[in-house]
């Protein structure tokens, strides 16, 4: 699936093997959430969204699933989705 977002980025979520979606684009800029540890993300945006938190239903996206967590990748990220 294809999200273009405000600024004309597009970003791409796909699901893969491991039943999580890989979230692809443009994160050179990009605000990031974290209660105590900065590797324990509670959510990304990217500047022109599309803003992506713990809890939210991918449904918005076209997508089934919610969201339980991040995993960052070199250039993008895993959402990990609730099984």
């Amino acid at each position: 699936m294809e999200y273009k977002n405000r600024y004309g980025d597009v970003f791409t979520f796909e699901f893969n093997e491991k039943g999580n979606i890989d979230w692809k684009g443009n994160f050179q800029y990009c605000r990031f959430g974290f209660i105590d540890n900065p590797a324990d993300l509670t959510m990304v945006d990217p500047s022109g969204g599309p803003y992506i938190g713990l809890e939210q239903d991918m449904a918005e996206f076209g997508l089934e699933g919610k969201v339980c967590g991040f995993i960052d990748h070199d250039g993008y990220y895993e959402l990990v989705i609730e099984k």
